[in-house]
């Protein structure tokens, strides 16, 4: 349950209820759950979109992290994904940037 609870605060702060950048019915960051992330499950995911600098991240209930002592255990996590550009036309594959 807490789960729920944790990934209904992540989605309201990415929605913009928080952080709206000033165009009307949109804010600054959006989530889309992702594909097969079912929350009853303990493996709730979802995609978190920057919609101004276009940053991305996954939030993930169920991640493999490392503790400040070191110890490996599951909980909940963002992990960066990089950041969009974007294309000049519908359907554009877009290659990825050497860093």
């Amino acid at each position: 349950m807490r789960g729920r609870w944790m990934l209904a605060g992540v989605l309201w702060l990415a929605t913009g209820a928080h952080a709206d950048d000033g165009r009307a019915g949109i804010g600054r960051y959006e989530a889309l759950p992702l594909a097969g992330a079912d929350g009853g499950k303990g493996g709730a995911r979802a995609l978190i979109l920057d919609t101004r600098d276009g940053h991305v991240w996954v939030w993930s209930e169920n991640e493999l992290i490392t503790t400040s002592d070191g110890q490996r255990r599951y909980g909940t996590g963002f992990i960066y994904q990089g950041r969009l550009r974007p294309g000049s036309q519908p359907g554009e594959f877009i290659e990825p940037q050497a860093k």
